[in-house]
């Protein structure tokens, strides 16, 4: 069921070439859904009206779009064209499509088609959607109103404060927020000193209300400023909280150190990386692991905690502690400490040489030395 309203008509003269058209004060358009309820309405401040083609030219129109009968969307636009009375609208010109509610969502481009029918809308002119901090483009736009579902297709783009990310396509879902785009997924994080952090993932899963992202793996994340590459599986950016994590094994490669483990958090405002399982890390000559391992970036500090166990490949030397201290050194290398809690080291010693005699120490003392200890 449907009203069309026309108030304040003024007839355009007529001529036999031309079609007739009547210029309104006011246009009001409404649509009710099978059970009554208000469907959607449109208001147009001045429209001139085409009868033999029932095509209506319409000005600042604004209208409702409603769910079971309760306004869901507001919509608004420069101007627009109505078709047999409402079949088809066309909008144009700073189109905007409001959720209703607070911290409304926002939908936006430049010409649109609405098929109220079929409860379709596309947007083929600069398809924008702004939800919370984050920012969604894309080459076309097609919202589902009955799925509150909008399909972004082509060269689509999400950008917040942090990061700007590159997919083919995404799928939103204005109900809850919800977001996910197949890839490949290319990323550029732009930090205050003009550098750029890269990321790359198979595909991105998140949520524009919680400002979080998944990336999906193979996930490779790229720092020039750390000369740090992380390689992981499905990862966490969390725009709000300034946070990267994954609850799934990595491996990382910064300097000259690998670093592997369970887990990891890292707080980029902050400055600092956390492995808060199975740590484990290996450089030239050394390798440590350890329950958990925190590294701070500014001031190059590194703590080793829990079952921590130290090798050195010269004299084959094990350290064990509960806790081991460190520092990076200029060449990218940890240098470890203990801070003064109970160590227990163990070398080997190497064999003792031949004397000038020929007489070898294993003459005097058993050639093959035991552990020392301490």
């Amino acid at each position: 069921m449907g009203g069309y309203a026309l108030s304040g008509c003024t007839r355009t003269p007529e001529k036999k070439t031309e079609t007739q058209q009547f210029v309104f004060q006011s246009l009001n358009l409404r649509q009710s859904d099978d059970k009554g309820r208000p469907a959607w309405s449109l208001i147009s401040p001045e429209a001139s009206y085409d009868l033999e083609r029932k095509i209506a030219q319409v000005k600042q129109p604004r209208g409702v779009i409603y769910a079971k009968g309760k306004p869901q969307y507001n919509i608004s636009a420069t101007s627009g064209t109505v078709i047999n009375d409402g079949e088809v609208i066309q909008l144009e010109g700073k189109v905007k499509i409001q959720a209703v509610g607070p911290k409304p969502s926002v939908i936006s481009g430049d010409r649109l088609r609405w098929i109220p029918s079929r409860q379709r809308i596309s947007i083929d002119r600069r398809p924008m959607l702004v939800d919370r901090s984050s920012r969604l483009t894309a080459d076309t736009a097609l919202f589902l109103l009955d799925q509150d579902k909008l399909e972004l297709r082509g060269r689509t783009r999400l950008v917040n404060s942090t990061i700007d990310l590159q997919v083919a396509q995404a799928d939103w879902f204005a109900a809850s927020g919800v977001l996910k785009a197949p890839g490949p997924v290319k990323g550029i994080r732009r930090l205050k000193n003009k550098q750029e952090q890269t990321l790359t993932a198979s595909a991105l899963e998140g949520n524009t209300r919680t400002e979080v992202i998944d990336a999906l793996a193979p996930v490779r994340f790229v720092d020039p400023s750390q000369d740090a590459v992380f390689n992981g599986q499905r990862t966490r950016w969390d725009s709000a909280r300034q946070r990267l994590s994954t609850a799934l094994p990595f491996v990382a490669q910064i300097g000259n150190q690998e670093v592997r483990g369970q887990s990891l958090e890292l707080q980029l405002d902050e400055k600092w990386a956390l492995i808060p399982a199975g740590c484990d890390l290996r450089q030239p000559g050394e390798g440590l692991t350890a329950n958990d391992c925190l590294y701070n970036w500014a001031d190059q500090s590194v703590r080793a905690r829990g079952n921590v166990v130290f090798r050195r490949e010269a004299n084959q030397q094990v350290t064990r502690s509960e806790v081991l201290n460190g520092k990076v050194d200029g060449k990218g290398l940890a240098v470890f400490t203990t801070p003064g809690g109970r160590v227990k080291s163990q070398l080997q010693v190497p064999p003792a040489k031949e004397s000038p005699t020929g007489e070898s120490a294993g003459s005097r003392s058993p050639r093959s030395r035991p552990p020392v200890t301490f």
